[in-house]
C-alpha cells in the first residue's frame, strides 16, 4: 500500500493547507522555494548538529557524526531544538527538516527512544504524516503544477526547490502531477 493510499484525501489536502499558510506568513508564493532554515526561524526552532548538543556524552556524540542511520529528530520542544545529520547531503537535510517540522505542525507527541539501541521508537502513521507533509512545505502542489507549466526539467525543479530529484518525483507521485 502507497503513502497515498494510507494517508486519506482529506489529510492530504490539509497538508497542503498547512504548506500555504505557513508560505503566507513569509510572504511566499506556492512556486517561490521554502530554505528550511527560513522556516526554522519562523517556527523559532533551532537546528544542531550533533557536537552542538552539549549533554550528548562525546562518543554518542562520534557514533552520531559517523553514521547515515538516522536523520534528524526533535529532541526538545520548548524551546525547539532540531539535531539533523550532517553527513546527509543538503537536499536530504532539507528532507530531513521539513519532515520534524511536520512532526511538529501536525501535533505528533514526541517518541521516547529505545535504551537498548538508542533508536526513537517511531509510530507509522506519524513517520508517514511527517512525510507527507515535509513534502508539502518542499514543493507545494501548486509549485509543482508551476514548474510543469514552465516545462522545467526534474532536476531544476529540484534545485529550484533546493529539493532532491527522488523528492521532487515522490511529489509528483503522490500528487498526480506528471513531470
Amino acid at each position: 500500500m502507497t503513502l497515498t493510499e494510507n494517508l486519506p484525501t482529506k489529510f492530504r489536502q490539509r497538508c497542503e493547507g498547512i504548506a500555504t499558510e505557513q508560505r503566507s506568513l513569509l510572504n511566499l508564493r506556492a512556486f517561490d522555494p521554502l530554505p528550511a532554515d527560513v522556516l526554522a526561524a519562523q517556527l523559532n526552532a533551532k537546528i544542531l548538529m550533533p557536537e552542538q548538543i552539549l549533554s550528548l556524552d562525546s562518543c554518542v556524540v562520534v557514533v552520531l557524526l559517523d553514521s547515515d542511520q538516522w536523520s534528524a529528530g526533535i529532541i526538545n520542544q520548548n524551546p525547539l531544538w532540531i539535531v539533523n545529520n550532517p553527513r546527509h547531503t543538503p537536499a536530504r537535510r532539507e528532507s530531513n527538516l521539513m519532515h520534524e517540522f511536520g512532526h511538529l505542525l501536525l501535533r505528533h507527541k514526541i517518541v521516547h527512544f529505545d535504551p537498548n539501541t538508542g533508536l526513537p521508537l517511531r509510530r507509522q502513521t506519524d513517520e508517514d504524516e511527517a512525510t507527507y507533509l515535509g513534502g508539502c512545505f518542499q514543493i507545494p502542489r501548486r509549485g509543482l503544477l508551476w514548474a510543469v507549466q514552465c516545462q522545467m526539467t526534474q532536476t531544476e525543479i529540484a534545485v529550484h526547490f533546493n529539493a532532491s530529484e527522488e523528492m521532487v518525483q515522490f511529489r509528483s507521485n503522490v500528487t498526480g502531477v506528471n513531470i
